[in-house]
């Protein structure tokens, strides 16, 4: 006679580690890689004063730890963003998306001031 194999219980989800409170926002942005000095397109996918993720169009592939410049296009304005506009930041995690995108999620090095949306 075969015995009924024991439910396992899942453990409890640790709780949310996020300190800021993130808003699903898509807005045309931009990523400075500074190992290659160049510049991707990007959109946002969702958003905090601490950090993003955001769909880029990957001139490289993006790695953990990666450091970077970030812009995000503010509501009302056309998608060019002044470079004077970047955010330092740090590559957290990157997930292909395709061949020509990633989703790669970012932390502001000092935390930003979000506009109000309207």
């Amino acid at each position: 006679m075969q015995q009924t194999p024991t439910p396992v219980l899942a453990e409890a989800t640790p709780a949310e580690r996020r300190r800021h409170p993130r808003l699903s926002v898509v807005r045309p942005a931009k990523v400075f890689l500074k190992q290659s000095l160049r510049y991707a397109g990007a959109e946002t996918t969702d958003l905090s004063s601490g950090g993003a993720l955001i769909r880029v169009d990957r001139a490289r592939a993006l790695r953990p730890g990666d450091e970077v410049d970030v812009a995000v296009s503010a509501p009302g304005t056309g998608a060019v963003i002044a470079s004077d506009a970047m955010t330092p930041a740090r590559v957290v995690r990157v997930l292909p998306i395709d061949y020509f995108h990633q989703a790669v999620a970012v932390e502001f090095k000092h935390p930003v001031e979000l506009a109000r949306v309207a």
